[in-house]
């Protein structure tokens, strides 16, 4: 028979374990925060299915439970499908989910289509976040989001940022629907109309949309309109291919009668011949590219890409939109989308130096004159005009609504609230390229505070201006560019370079042997003088090393 004293310990062992395991199930909670969680069940056809191809749409289960467990919806998706243009080549897909009514929760918007964004190339996961919140600081439309969890067939898929598809609607962008008109007007389906295609360049359809029957009265809005790479294009119901050869999908009619094609795309391109003239006026119309476009809202897109220097910024989801002449005759630049290649993304920076202290226009158009991408703002830039809206902007509104984003955000919360969820995440798609997920997220968040702090030093010196020492290096060329407010200037006509050791050209202060750091700024007037030095031992070595790669077809 046990002896009292010793039933004693024995229950107060227990006691005391069973309330260890209570703590540390507590701890436990407290250090991995729950996400919201979607469960999606189909068969394994079914998944093969999305998964090779990226309109391939089928019917699945959902489940979706909010933080608690509480189910917010239990039923069958009207669709699922994976979407993306590069990001769909990744291991990780991005999904298109639709319900069958309108669903609210997380506090998004009101909607039936949702997007499941994997943010595959970006290991901080916030990246597109950080964007979409400055966005709607900046008066630009942008949707919602939230993060949750992502099971499919019982099987851990990752960590998701859910948001609002970007498309036109009450609860979404609020402009005339010109697809409902076209509903109305028309006496069947819209999809049971026959597709067309008119002329062609270089294998691309220059103009393509849908044959109705009629058209509405009123067919001069609304268009949501997205400036995309060429596949992306192809891919499309409704678009147009701009003259000066941007490729414009029209989202929204996304059933576009050829009347209402021809109708935005002269629109677009008289705007278009306005921004790229010297003088702003377009040739044909001879009305000043203000009279095309709401230019303050082109100023706060252009500022939000600049900002976060986003590479894919005016050539790669870049949206803008168009009311009826009646309600607003101009064209508008948003909503914003797409940010997970900004805020010094390396996965997508190998070959593309980038530095706070940059400009956008400056590093997407080396080459002199020519504007390589983001062509639109490209040439906007090029007005002094615009300039000074960007100015004004910037200094009036956009750097208050920075700063009081950096007071009121906080990125540890963030960070530590993902952090379990992005270890899973990348166990499961190894994707991580720094030390760990803080390091991950501290190198979006530093180099977002650098660039807010140039921009601050920047426009409030902009009348004063700077130069910006740029250095360019390529196996067969050595290029010395030296950058004034982001038109290159005092170009020199430079000897490619042919031999390992031939000399490399380098900005040096006048009557010194200091070379001025590549992405060195300062405000003019600045002399410097270009001078040759010989190369390293390591530069002639990897000259070397990049021409034999070069003859296997490498570049390095």
């Amino acid at each position: 028979m046990t002896s009292m004293p010793k039933l004693v310990f024995t229950i107060a062992i227990a006691f005391f374990a069973f309330a260890c395991m209570d703590c540390h199930r507590e701890v436990e909670q407290e250090e991995y925060p729950a996400l919201p969680s979607l469960h999606i069940t189909m068969t394994s056809l079914q998944l093969d299915s999305i998964l090779a191809q990226r309109d391939n749409k089928v019917s699945a289960y959902a489940l979706l439970t909010d933080v608690d467990g509480d189910t917010l919806f239990q039923g069958n998706l009207t669709h699922i499908k994976t979407r993306g243009n590069t990001s769909f080549d990744e291991n990780k897909k991005s999904f298109t989910i639709k319900f069958p009514k309108k669903q609210v929760f997380f506090g998004l918007d009101r909607g039936k289509t949702f997007v499941l964004l994997a943010n595959a190339c970006d290991e901080s996961y916030i990246r597109n976040a950080i964007a979409l919140d400055l966005a709607l600081a900046f008066g630009i439309p942008a949707p919602r989001y939230a993060y949750l969890t992502v099971y499919i067939n019982d099987t851990y898929w990752g960590l998701y940022q859910i948001t609002n598809k970007v498309h036109v609607g009450k609860d979404a962008l609020d402009i005339t629907d010109l697809d409902k008109r076209n509903e109305w007007y028309n006496p069947k389906p819209l999809q049971e109309y026959e597709w067309y295609g008119s002329g062609r360049k270089n294998q691309v359809v220059q103009r393509k949309g849908v044959q109705l029957d009629n058209d509405p009265e009123d067919f001069t809005g609304g268009y949501l309109l997205d400036n995309t790479t060429i596949n992306s294009y192809q891919k499309s119901l409704s678009g147009f291919v701009s003259n000066a050869e941007d490729n414009i999908r029209i989202h929204s009619p996304k059933y576009a009668s050829p009347r209402e094609v021809d109708y935005i795309a002269k629109l677009y391109n008289e705007m278009e011949s306005a921004v790229r003239a010297p003088d702003g006026i377009c040739p044909e119309s001879g009305k000043h590219y203000s009279d095309y476009i709401d230019v303050e809202s082109f100023a706060r897109y252009y500022l939000l890409n600049e900002l976060l220097l986003n590479l894919d910024g005016g050539w790669a989801s870049f949206f803008m939109y168009k009311d009826t002449d009646v309600n607003d005759p101009k064209i508008y630049a948003g909503p914003a989308w797409d940010y997970d290649r900004a805020l010094d993304n390396s996965h997508f920076l190998k070959d593309v130096c980038v530095l706070p202290n940059e400009l956008f226009v400056c590093e997407k158009n080396k080459k002199v004159g020519v504007a390589c991408s983001g062509g639109l703002f490209y040439y906007l830039c090029q007005h002094e005009d615009f300039q000074q809206v960007v100015c004004d902007c910037y200094m009036n509104e956009i750097s208050s609504a920075c700063h009081r984003y950096l007071e009121e955000h906080s990125f540890d919360s963030l960070a530590s609230l993902l952090s379990h969820e992005a270890d899973m995440d990348n166990a499961k798609y190894k994707t991580r390229q720094s030390a760990d997920y803080a390091s991950a997220t501290q190198r979006a968040v530093s180099f977002l505070r650098e660039r807010i702090a140039f921009f601050d030093k920047y426009y409030s010196s902009k009348d004063e201006g700077y130069v910006l020492v740029r250095y360019e290096r390529e196996y067969q060329k050595n290029l010395t560019f030296c950058y004034l407010l982001g038109e290159p200037v005092n170009t020199p006509q430079l000897t490619p370079v042919v031999n390992n050791h031939d000399p490399i050209y380098a900005m040096y202060y006048p009557g010194t042997d200091s070379i001025v750091p590549d992405g060195t700024i300062f405000r003019i007037p600045q002399k410097l003088e270009l001078r040759k030095r010989e190369p390293t031992d390591r530069e002639v070595l990897m000259r070397r090393i990049r021409k034999k790669l070069a003859k296997i077809g490498l570049d390095f």
